[in-house]
């Protein structure tokens, strides 16, 4: 519907017309004048606000905004090259897959490195220089009828410690030592009882001595390194060069 007065303004000009035209017809004339009016007046402002109220163009996420793939895929913002659905591929995981849902895959367990099973006792050479009290015990310890060879028993090994020690009280500046080793003992050797005293668990008896904190802590510290490479079941022995 076009204005009929445009000099003067839309409005103006609707409401000089139907002043006019009032004056020659009835009041319903005016009523119906004044609707027409609003209903014209509403439709441009509709039309204005519509025209002024685009919504802005979203830009698209980079991956680097992500810590991990699993959290780029769900927000499925940024580019997919390939195509293939997955987005930021070189993320690291947890990972998801387009019909993964929020069920991050499981982050992929290393390989074991494989270990050696020589059937030979296994000769594991300490320094006598740093480790004189480590010594002492392995000799005194062997005097008192515990094994030379031992068997290596990774399993449970904290839990045979933790009841050797339950009842032998700490000193200050010194660790609690044990011959065999918890990772020595528990299976035994051939027909010797030797490893195997005690039960519950089994093996978990052994020699005690108080020896100089930084000089057992080192000395475990080396033997795990030495026998790291070995399988359990594994027979070994202490020797001091």
């Amino acid at each position: 519907m076009a204005c009929p007065h445009q000099r003067e303004g839309c409005a103006a000009g609707w409401f000089k017309l139907l002043r006019v035209r009032s004056t020659s017809n009835n009041g319903l004339a005016w009523v119906v004048g004044v609707a027409v009016l609003t209903i014209a007046l509403a439709s441009v402002w509709v039309l204005a606000q519509g025209a002024g109220a685009a919504p802005p163009a979203r830009t698209a996420a980079t991956c680097s905004e992500y810590p991990t793939q699993a959290d780029a895929q769900r927000a499925a913002d940024t580019r997919d090259p390939d195509r293939d659905g997955i987005y930021c591929e070189s993320l690291p995981c947890p990972c998801l897959r387009p019909s993964g849902g929020d069920n991050p895959s499981p982050t992929p367990t290393p390989p074991r490195r494989p270990c050696t099973r020589p059937r030979a006792v296994q000769r594991l050479v300490f320094s006598r220089v740093r480790y004189p009290t480590i010594r002492l015990h392995v000799i005194t310890a062997i005097r008192r009828g515990w094994p030379r060879v031992m068997v290596l028993n990774r399993p449970r090994a904290p839990q045979r410690r933790a009841r050797l020690l339950l009842k032998i009280p700490t000193r200050p500046g010194f660790d609690r030592d044990e011959y065999p080793p918890a990772v020595g003992r528990g299976r035994p050797n051939g027909k010797s009882r030797a490893l195997v005293r005690g039960t519950s668990p089994r093996g978990w008896k052994a020699d005690v001595m108080y020896v100089p904190f930084a000089e057992n802590r080192s000395h475990g510290a080396v033997l795990g390194s030495l026998l790291r490479r070995y399988c359990n079941g594994i027979r070994f022995r202490y020797a001091f060069g």
